[in-house]
């Protein structure tokens, strides 16, 4: 196989034992990135005479050193001899080759796309994304022949789908894909498939009133099912049993982005999260969970203790619930779901780390928002228009006294307006810190000087921030401590600049 930019060249030599000839299908189609070559060479025996000394080392040494080259490399040692197109073949160095298959299945067809994930070097696939390669089409209108040709790209479909699942996969994507399209035997084939994978995407794949397929899976699923995390945005779930729906607490990594659903389901998934849950990653993204009748945020018809204490039971949460299209922040209403939330994640929570910097945080009181933030073990100090400076004072004066945050980023492009003092106080209580922001001297200097015994700082990252011009006893004093601790630190230069890196 083959990857050129911008030309996808597949080759395929078909042969049938009882014809004399051979069949051969070439085709070209431009794609994004890449470009497959599939066929059958032959090999000049008198190529063998010229081997390079790295044949002379034993197979199992080249697939280690071969195990290091990325899959284009690959493809150019494959050309080499026999002996390297069999090593650079193995399926052991395929098993995470990303398979364009959108590109071939819409530009070449999904007969394409099942020959090629049938090679060889494909057996021990772990991840393939089948992302929209059967989006289906209407049959009103068609006439016998439109049919026939209906039922067998569906056929394909179900083709590629019964090679899916004898491959060893632990990543398998289906998101826009016309599942409703299958037959019910197909669909028990499917969730048998699905059940034995780890992570399953299926954005917008149930997008009508049937939901045999995720109830043949929500029936199985189990604490110690093979499948841990499940994508279920965009998807019509109003129709699955309340019983069903509770079982997603069963998963380790459940999303629910932009999905359709009762405000009962909702409820109870809510309630049985907060009283306890194997769910670790709880993504909402920034399109919230649908009330199926009003069409608005499900969360809003709900208690805003129910919903707190069922989100701070997880360990990561994605939830950007406000986009500020027009209007500034303070034009809209307080959000009590939001301030009920951090009140109880300043208190109790689970969580470790959350992505929340689309919601309006303007009427959160700075001390709620300070203990809610230093309760976390990551944390990012980002550009927001929704956070007050009150807000990221008050976070930064508790982090200089007491934090449980150990890994902490500033993506700011300018922290001048913070005092030097409380940004190296706090900075110095974190093990370790990434400053991805322009610092002023004063900055740099005071983080740097205030690192001593009493400090937690293990690994620190100035960014682009040159310390060439601290003096020599201050940087060697705060290296030392920092490694002291446990951290690895270093010094890169560049001319006459100094950057401190980890």
């Amino acid at each position: 196989i083959h990857f050129y930019k911008r030309k996808l060249k597949v080759i395929i030599m078909m042969e049938n034992i009882e014809e004399e000839n051979s069949k051969e299908i070439l085709v070209e189609e431009k794609i994004d990135d890449e470009t497959i070559d599939v066929e059958d060479r032959k090999h000049d025996a008198s190529a063998d005479l010229y081997k390079p000394n790295l044949s002379g080392l034993p197979n199992e040494l080249l697939l280690r050193i071969l195990g290091n080259l990325p899959h284009s490399d690959l493809n150019s040692i494959i050309l080499v001899n026999k002996k390297f197109l069999d090593l650079a073949s193995d399926p052991v160095l395929w098993k995470k080759f990303p398979v364009p298959a959108m590109e071939i299945a819409q530009g070449l067809g999904l007969d394409i796309l099942l020959r090629v994930i049938k090679l060889p070097r494909f057996s021990k696939l772990q991840v393939l994304d089948l992302n929209r390669v059967y989006t289906g089409f209407s049959r009103k209108g068609f006439d016998v022949q439109n049919y026939q040709k209906f039922d067998e790209v569906l056929q394909q479909f179900v083709d590629i789908l019964e090679v899916a699942g004898s491959l060893p996969l632990a990543w398998l994507d289906l998101s826009y894909n016309n599942l409703s399209a299958l037959s019910t035997p197909d669909m028990l084939t499917m969730t048998k498939m699905v059940l034995n994978i780890h992570h399953v995407e299926m954005f917008a794949t149930l997008r009508g009133e049937d939901s045999t397929f995720i109830c043949n899976i929500l029936e199985n699923v189990s604490e110690t099912s093979v499948l841990r995390s499940i994508n279920l945005g965009a998807c019509n779930l109003d129709t699955l049993p309340i019983s069903l729906v509770t079982k997603l607490n069963c998963m380790a990594s459940v999303t629910l982005e932009g999905s359709f659903m009762t405000v009962e389901q909702v409820k109870a998934l809510m309630v049985e999260m907060g009283k306890g849950t194997c769910i670790k990653k709880f993504d909402i993204g920034s399109e919230p969970i649908i009330e199926i009748e009003a069409l608005g945020d499900a969360f809003e018809n709900l208690e805003p203790e129910v919903v707190a204490k069922a989100l701070n039971n997880v360990e990561y949460l994605s939830y950007n619930k406000v986009k500020f299209v027009d209007g500034d922040c303070c034009d809209f209403p307080p959000d009590l779901h939001l301030a009920s939330f951090l009140e109880v994640m300043g208190k109790n929570t689970k969580l470790k780390k959350v992505e929340m910097e689309e919601n309006n945080f303007f009427y959160i009181q700075p001390e709620v928002a300070a203990k809610a933030f230093n309760n976390l073990e990551h944390y990012e100090f980002k550009p927001n228009p929704n956070n007050t400076s009150e807000q990221i004072v008050a976070t930064l004066e508790l982090m200089a006294q007491k934090t449980n945050i150990v890994d902490l980023k500033f993506i700011y492009e300018d922290l001048s307006w913070l005092n030097p003092g409380l940004v190296a106080r706090a900075v110095v209580m974190v093990e370790q810190v990434d400053m991805l922001c322009n610092l002023s001297r004063a900055h740099v200097r005071a983080i740097l000087g205030q690192i001593d015994e009493r400090s937690r700082i293990k690994r620190l990252n100035m960014g682009n921030n040159d310390v060439s011009k601290i003096p020599k006893q201050i940087l060697e004093s705060a290296l030392k401590i920092m490694r002291s601790n446990g951290g690895s630190v270093i010094v890169v230069k560049k001319g006459k600049k100094r950057f401190v890196r980890y």
